[in-house]
């Protein structure tokens, strides 16, 4: 019944009912009510409850809001033929007044005057009240940790994901706050972990965390506090009393997998808090699939310090395997991962702060795939099967002080650097004929230095200077045995690629505010190398080798001027920007030189239509270059079977980019909603001319002047329904793009794609023994080749857990995972897994965990393009089981 409903989904139409359906009642509103509080003198009262009731007997509360200085507005949901308002504040008596609501076009003005209360005496009552989830202090949110926790959680990230307004992204650790990146995870308001606080989410245990401060207009820099306009948010955790000091926790697992081979975890945390000093390490050890650190080498995406610093990394031409699949990695990835990661943040002196955080990490990463690529075009079948053993060592540091020259400077200065080395060896089958060893050595050494000095003028107005230096070489090889085929009768051993990329720029900013507009002014440059090396080694190359030959130097000079202004008038929030940048490029070893003038206006724009729900759109217009990599002319092997290469171009890429959204962030309801549509405007792209052939398939990139459009909606609902004692959400995502290719010498191609993602999950939050988790996605993917073949994938999944306590030491929770990944083929993936805890006393605790109960071996996962379906079959972690102890301290 479920796979029937979600088919019906599947049109536009039906679809495009389905939200308008839902969500007409969050834009049908019957009645405005608006007016002052002021006290008995006339003096404005700070804050009051402001609440709706259609009886002036009950206890229901139909609307609330919440004045601040002395006026407030609320727009009724619901039409009522009578309201009953009810205003209180601290130490004022309460006042109830009855509303007629009969013209519902016009707005209501309703002032209230609230007398002092009398004081009297009365005898000591005690009164046992549950305490609040979350407390509003101003623009910081304070969740109380322990009303959203439950047996199941472990670390502070798991916790995080439960908080209204808080998400968490599975992959990375990423956390957004109201759909904005958090800037910082602080430790009792100190910045310990830097960009890379997922260190901290990950492994501090949640059981010393008692409070959770969701911070809006957060500034990392003070002298700034007030003058920028950048609308950052940052999260501050609070210890509990006890734990200040000295604590952590021993976690040591062990167990046997279905094959008898010993299965492990251990995981060692030590927090200290002084103060002049903060510290916190960790050493961790599995085999069992877990990552405690920010970095993925399994799937290989990016962590939050990495996409930070992407425009200052060079490009990897030959890429790692990525092991991911649709499962948690946790079932997927057979590792053996030792992390380590030390972070302090002290002050030596009364006026300097400095943190230092060093990371390292080793891995072993194992996986025996067989890929299967069925090519439409050519009704052509390829395959290949292969083991891989990919073994990463990283080194990492990073120091950042800041200095207080003055009361009204502050000189800032952080270093990030890291050595990266990784070893990937595959054995490969080629069709089920042709055998092939590979051998991929990747280095990355990386260095990059900040200065930035901050002078406060005066309270409105602060300028600052920083400069950026930094410096990437990241050298590869791939080496094969039998040697790489070029023809049949021309061989090569190794190919070689080395990108080396440094960059320098400057800064200087002028930040202000007037009244209640803010701006910011700056000038700069940025002068940007990028040094490109390729070239084949080995036998019978003589004919072909300088074909094989990349050898450039690109060099990226801009001069910009830029500027933005934040008008804040009553409800409208309006920030145009724009930045006017000169630009010079040019490639040494051709001919290849463009300079240009260039012109990227930005508007962004906000309604707040109350207290908790606001409309905000952006319009932007850029121009960039494109790529480094799309400089490389000569072909480059990249496996064994593939090899890319350019017609090169230095054409600028333009982008329009443009979003309007609608949001409801209401706590007191308990709801969160968001609705957005947005549309990019892409001209100029590169498109590929891909040839296949059994054994090798080549990719060049050609630059087009042609646009590509990409649009679509998403939208999200997260409420709690008192009734049920439940929180449900609802998400939903759909795409619509199109691009060109060439496949084996046809004419261009046009292809429309599109993506249709829709989650469901269903969280009960009974104050009983027993609590049910559940969560359903199902997803549709199509490509239309504009007048020929059409693909299509559906995919669903279902998780659903329980959690209970039977007795108060003990927890259950067990939990079952459904997979389909086509549901045209009907071949579907079950796993259970089940977990026993028992909690000894505060400092010892017990767990049995059971892991893949039905044993499962393999996983096979179908993905789509436009001309191409693509089947792997992959190994997982067979069953196991593990005996933990936890030891607190």
């Amino acid at each position: 019944m479920k796979l029937q409903f979600l088919e019906k989904y599947n049109s536009k139409g039906a679809y495009t009912m389905f939200l308008v359906f839902f969500l007409f009642p969050f834009f049908v509103f019957s009645q405005t009510l608006t007016g002052n509080i002021i006290s008995e003198t006339g003096g404005k009262i700070p804050f009051a409850n402001v609440i709706i009731k259609e009886s002036a007997n009950t206890e229901k509360i139909s609307e609330f809001t919440l004045a601040k200085n002395g006026i407030y507005t609320i727009s009724l949901k619901k039409a009522y033929q009578k309201v009953f308002v009810v205003v209180s504040a601290t130490n004022y008596e309460t006042v109830v007044k009855e509303v007629q609501v009969i013209d519902k076009d016009k707005k209501i003005s309703l002032d209230f005057t609230l007398k002092k209360e009398k004081v009297r005496e009365i005898q000591e009552v005690i009164i046992k009240q549950k305490k609040d989830a979350f407390e509003v202090k101003e623009d910081t949110v304070v969740y109380d940790v322990s009303r959203y926790k439950d047996p199941a959680d472990r670390k502070v990230q798991d916790v995080l994901k439960k908080m209204p307004g808080i998400t968490v992204n599975d992959k990375t650790g990423e956390i957004k706050y109201k759909g904005k990146p958090v800037e910082a995870v602080k430790l009792e308001g100190d910045d310990l972990f830097g960009t890379n606080y997922t260190v901290g989410t990950k492994n501090i245990n949640v059981d010393i965390v008692e409070k959770v401060e969701a911070i809006e207009n957060y500034s990392d820099n003070p002298l700034l506090k007030g003058i920028e306009s950048l609308d950052k948010v940052a999260l501050n955790l609070k210890i509990k009393k006890g734990k200040i000091d000295f604590s952590g926790n021993i976690d040591w697992a062990s167990g046997f997998d279905a094959d008898s081979k010993q299965m492990q975890a251990i995981n060692t945390n030590l927090l200290q808090v002084a103060k002049n000093y903060k510290s916190f390490l960790n050493l961790s050890y599995n085999n069992i699939g877990v990552n405690q650190s920010p970095y993925d080498y399994f799937s290989n995406s990016l962590s939050i310090d990495q996409q930070k610093d992407s425009n200052y990394s060079a490009i990897k031409v030959i890429p790692d395997n990525s092991f991911g699949s649709f499962l948690d990695d946790n079932r997927a990835n057979r590792n053996n991962a030792f992390f380590s990661s030390y972070n302090l943040i002290f002050k030596a002196i009364k006026k300097n702060s400095t943190r230092v955080n060093i990371s390292y990490l080793k891995d072993k990463l194992i996986q025996d795939v067989y890929n299967e690529n069925t090519i439409l075009v050519e009704n052509l079948t390829l395959s290949d099967s292969y083991n891989t053993k990919k073994t990463p060592e990283l080194y990492r540091v990073e120091i950042d002080s800041k200095t207080n020259t003055s009361k009204k400077s502050l000189l800032e200065y952080k270093l990030t650097a890291y050595n990266e080395n990784s070893n990937q060896y595959s054995s490969i089958v080629q069709n089920g004929v042709k055998n092939y060893e590979t051998d991929l050595l990747t280095k990355n050494n990386f260095f990059k230095q900040t200065v930035q000095f901050t002078y406060k003028l005066n309270e409105n107005s602060a300028l600052q200077f920083n400069t950026n230096y930094s410096w990437n070489n990241l050298p590869q090889s791939i080496t094969s045995f039998p040697d790489f085929s070029i023809t049949d009768d021309e061989q090569f051993k190794t190919q070689f690629s080395n990108f080396k990329k440094s960059i320098l720029d400057f800064q200087l900013l002028f930040l202000g505010k007037h009244k209640n507009i803010k701006y910011l002014f700056s000038i700069g440059s940025i002068n940007e190398s990028n040094k490109y090396n390729s070239r084949i080694e080995g036998q019978n190359i003589n004919s072909f080798e300088n074909a094989y030959l990349n050898q450039f130097v690109n060099n990226r000079s801009s001069y910009y001027f830029s500027g933005q202004i934040h008008y804040n008038f009553s409800k409208f929030y309006i920030q145009p920007s724009y930045n006017l940048v000169y630009q010079k490029q040019n490639i040494d070893a051709t001919n290849f030189e463009k300079n240009k003038l260039l012109f990227e206006p930005k508007l962004y724009l906000k309604y707040k239509i109350d207290d908790t729900s606001l409309i905000n759109g952006i319009v932007s217009y850029s121009q960039k270059p494109f790529s480094e990599d799309k400089l490389i002319m000569n072909p480059v092997f990249i496996s064994n079977r593939n090899v890319i290469s350019n017609v090169t171009s230095l054409e600028i890429q333009k982008t329009f980019n443009s979003r309007l959204s609608y949001a409801i962030n209401d706590l007191y309801r308990q709801l969160n909603f968001n609705l957005g549509v947005y549309y990019i405007n892409d001209k100029g792209n590169y498109f590929s001319e891909i040839n296949i052939a059994p054994y090798l398939t080549s990719y060049k990139y050609f630059y087009s002047p042609n646009t590509r459009n990409t649009y679509g909606l998403d939208f999200s609902y997260d409420k709690y329904f008192s009734f049920l004692d439940s929180v449900i959400k609802l998400g939903s995502n759909v795409s619509f793009s199109n691009y060109e290719n060439i496949v084996n010498n046809s004419e261009i191609r046009k292809i429309n794609s599109n993506s249709v993602t829709n989650d469901f999950s269903w969280r009960t939050v009974f104050d009983l023994k027993i609590n049910f988790e559940n969560k359903f996605t199902y997803n549709i993917n199509t490509t239309k080749v504009v007048a020929g073949e059409k693909n299509i994938l559906k995919s669903f999944n279902n998780s659903f857990k329980i959690i209970a306590k039977p007795f108060r030491k003990v927890s259950l929770i067990s939990g079952i995972d459904y997979f389909l990944p086509n549901i045209e083929k009907k071949t579907n993936y079950i796993f259970i897994d089940s977990t026993i805890k028992y909690t000894v006393n505060r400092s010892w605790e017990l767990s049995f965990f059971a892991k893949n109960l039905l044993n499962k071996r393999n996983i096979t996962e179908i993905d789509i393009n436009d001309y191409s379906i693509n089947t792997t079959n992959a190994q997982i972690i067979p069953r196991y089981f593990l005996l933990n102890i936890t030891y607190n301290f």
